[in-house]
């Protein structure tokens, strides 16, 4: 990337909302929306009419000096209507106007990055959120962006410069024998401080490949055993087709909605039945797949039916509990009755399923690798501790791997593999 230009993008998520937003940033961004017929009132939302030839296009304009923005350059921000073609039209003439260019994926945080606004894990995080699919995976996604993993590994990266500079220190005095930059009892406890201090973080680690996989609580059982009836119950709005039909539900339904404070993938599938053609056989494939990967399977049984389920995290449901012969726990999908009961005894049996505490920093892969490479290095580092040369040499390579998470001393094929996975705009 080439980070001297100014750059122009769409800003906001793709779709059919009223108003879009355009960013521009870089040293011409402001002169350049000045020539438009703009007016920069730094730091306030002003109103404006942005000069196209010889028409003009109400705007809202937010202008932010490159000491307070979030690339750390002077940065614009226009909102207006969204239309194709006049959106199209407007990012053209601020490329003109600023003698800029259209941004590449990532290049506005690969500028705050790089401008020391915002550290490489919070940036990631800024990606992280932009992809996240559920609330869990969200939180995740914020933990890395508000930084708490630079927080955690950032002064572990200090004492391992502080430690490595004493080492080379004590290397270049060594025919001084009254000189002694740290000794080895200090450069042991500082090691092991620093060791001790990263495998927290692992240890207290969540992965985010774990979060993009939601629990799925399967509704399984023979034809019209109320399994459509009590999905709708669960999710707390009609969703699935209700008919007294054998076979109505021909495949998997799956809807987001939460038992307790667990997300979860709730999943209607079709009645377990005896297939007697290809369509049927298909449906019972379907069927048995989502029984084999579900988290928690409610078997929902009608009155006066009795069936034993193999399953690890089954939970037998008895179903239709307006019906004569219903047992008295049985549930009432249509009232509520059992409702409530049902989704505490699932989340209890979800207590497992990962969630990120405050606590807990959710890691990409990437990550953990470095992570455990910087520990690597440092056990390499107490081992050769009598041998300053080895010593200083794990002691870089250490801080090579550390650096790969902090940015502070990052390869560029590194940060270019970082915000090659963002979105134009970000």
């Amino acid at each position: 990337m080439e980070f001297e230009s100014t750059i122009v993008a769409v800003s906001s998520a793709s779709g059919t909302s009223s108003h879009v937003l355009i960013r521009a940033s870089g040293k011409r961004a402001w002169s350049g929306v000045k020539k438009l017929g703009i007016q920069i009132e730094p730091r306030q939302l002003v109103r404006g009419h942005l000069c196209i030839g010889t028409s003009s296009l109400p705007v809202l304009v937010l202008s932010f000096p490159a000491d307070s923005s979030f690339t750390g350059q002077d940065t614009v921000e226009i909102q207006l209507v969204n239309n194709s073609t006049i959106v199209e039209l407007v990012l053209h003439e601020l490329i003109n106007a600023t003698g800029g260019r259209f941004a590449q994926a990532g290049e506005f945080t690969a500028r705050a990055f790089l401008h020391g606004t915002i550290s490489l894990s919070a940036a990631e995080g800024v990606c992280a959120t932009i992809s996240a699919n559920n609330d869990a995976e969200l939180l995740g996604a914020s933990l890395l962006r508000s930084g708490a993993l630079a927080k955690a590994t950032e002064p572990v990266s200090a004492e391992i410069k502080r430690a490595l500079a004493l080492v080379e220190a004590g290397i270049d005095f060594t025919d001084e024998e009254d000189v002694v930059a740290i000794s080895e009892v200090a450069l042991r406890g500082v090691l092991q401080d620093c060791i001790q201090k990263l495998t927290a973080v692992l240890e207290g680690k969540i992965t985010m490949e774990s979060l993009r996989a939601l629990p799925r609580v399967v509704l399984a059982g023979a034809p019209n055993a109320g399994k459509s009836t009590l999905f709708n119950a669960l999710l707390g709005r009609r969703r699935a087709v209700i008919s007294s039909l054998s076979g109505t539900t021909r495949d998997a339904i799956a809807e987001q909605t939460y038992f307790g404070n667990k997300e979860v993938l709730l999943v209607d599938i079709a009645g377990n039945e005896t297939a007697n053609d290809a369509l049927s056989a298909s449906m019972q494939r379907v069927a048995t797949r989502e029984i084999n990967t579900a988290d928690v399977l409610l078997w929902c049984v009608v009155p006066e039916c009795n069936i034993e389920v193999k399953h690890k995290n089954a939970i037998i449901v008895h179903t239709k509990g307006d019906l004569k012969g219903a047992c008295k726990t049985a549930i009432q999908a249509m009232t509520g009755f059992g409702i409530p009961a049902l989704k505490e005894r699932v989340a209890s049996i979800l207590t497992d399923a990962p969630t990120p505490r405050l606590d807990a920093l959710a890691l990409l892969p990437r990550h953990e690798y470095n992570l455990q490479k910087t520990i690597d290095a440092l056990l390499d580092a107490l081992e050769q501790i009598a041998t300053p040369e080895l010593t200083a040499a794990s002691l870089r390579e250490a801080l090579n791997a550390i650096g790969a998470i902090t940015g502070q001393v990052t390869p560029d094929e590194i940060i270019g593999e970082v915000f090659s996975t963002f979105c134009v705009g970000k």
